[in-house]
């Protein structure tokens, strides 16, 4: 049976959960060794990305992808991420990007959910 990126992510993130720290390196060797053995190891990227989202999933973080029309100061973005967290009451965390599409303001998309401040 063939394991999906998802799967052997979550079973990493469990298998780390449930042992203590100083045993985290044999978990990972031996999380390696089965990849290797499976001839899984190409999908150790994809694996690693599906790992980073499970964990802040976990951790009831959300990831809000904010396309603005130039690049957003540092300022800005913590602003936006402050009026996220209130809004959503989750932590929030911001990947920018930048559309030269946008005359003016900002599209923030977090899961299903849409805000579109922009001027097109």
């Amino acid at each position: 049976m063939k394991y999906s990126p998802k799967q052997y992510a979550q079973a990493l993130y469990e298998s780390l959960a449930e042992t203590r720290p100083e045993h985290h390196e044999l978990v990972l060797d031996n999380f390696a060794l089965l990849l290797k053995e499976r001839g899984d190891l190409e999908k150790f990227a994809e694996i690693e990305t599906a790992f980073l989202e499970y964990e802040k999933a976990a951790k009831g973080i959300k990831t809000a992808n904010v396309t603005a029309a130039r690049q957003l100061t540092g300022t800005e973005e913590q602003t936006i991420m402050h009026k996220l967290n209130q809004y959503l009451d989750h932590k929030v965390e911001l990947k920018t990007q930048v559309d030269e599409g946008i005359l003016g303001g900002i599209v923030v998309r977090v899961d299903d959910k849409l805000i579109d401040g922009s001027i097109k």
